[in-house]
């Protein structure tokens, strides 16, 4: 198993959970001895704005940088001290959602069951196929997993949505981000489950979904370098 070096949290739809992930990955990972970093390339720097740089989350080195001009720097410079550098993106595509990508080990694509965010998940995912076959990427190809997010677990459209995406080949990940009020109490105060309730759902949600991303990307990883 390998974990992703660079992770972008990406869809071309406001409200699908980017930052939630994003944040709450940041968290699992440093419970669990990483050294996290974020890039908050989002405009409306949902996370920046409520981190607490001497708060229970102050180990995450965090950089707010939403211009497409230097979010390339921004990631290589925390990647040199920092794995994983997890990258939030607006809530629509642009350049510096662009950038960010060719820059990413892993595209983790949040979606919630609903027909728009389907469609632009799949255009999100297409776009990461088109930047593989630029010559940033060149025998270094992007991994791009979908994730189902503020779920109720058993509901007929997930299930549904769930069925579409893998029966049309699409890689959706088998953990689910489920609707729990964790996830907006606790980003009120720039925190995570995984360090304020280690033991909760929504922690053990965190941690399927981030032992699923590390499991996934080491096999293919493995494979494609054998």
């Amino acid at each position: 198993m390998s974990l992703p070096h660079v992770i972008v949290l990406a869809t071309g739809k406001g409200g699908a959970g980017k930052s939630t992930i994003a944040r709450s990955l940041a968290a699992h990972w440093l419970s669990t001895r990483h050294k996290p970093a974020v890039v908050d390339a989002d405009p409306q720097a949902s996370i920046a704005s409520f981190h607490d740089p001497e708060g229970l989350m102050k180990a995450i080195a965090l950089k707010a940088d939403p211009e497409v001009e230097t979010v390339h720097q921004s990631i290589q410079e925390l990647s040199e001290r920092h794995k994983p550098v997890i990258v939030d993106t607006a809530g629509f595509r642009n350049q510096t959602t662009v950038m960010a990508a060719i820059n990413a080990d892993l595209v983790l694509i949040p979606l919630k069951a609903a027909a728009e965010d389907v469609r632009e998940a799949i255009h999100m995912y297409e776009l990461i196929q088109e930047l593989n076959g630029t010559p940033e990427r060149e025998g270094r190809p992007i991994e791009a997993f979908m994730v189902l997010t503020m779920t109720t677990p058993g509901t007929v459209i997930a299930r549904h949505v769930r069925k579409e995406l893998e029966g049309n080949g699409y890689p959706l990940l088998a953990a689910e981000v489920t609707q729990r009020v964790a996830y907006p109490e606790f980003s009120m105060r720039g925190l995570s489950p995984s360090i304020v309730e280690p033991d909760g759902a929504a922690a053990r949600d965190i941690a399927a979904l981030a032992a699923e991303i590390t499991k996934k990307f080491g096999t293919r990883h493995v494979v494609k370098a054998a």
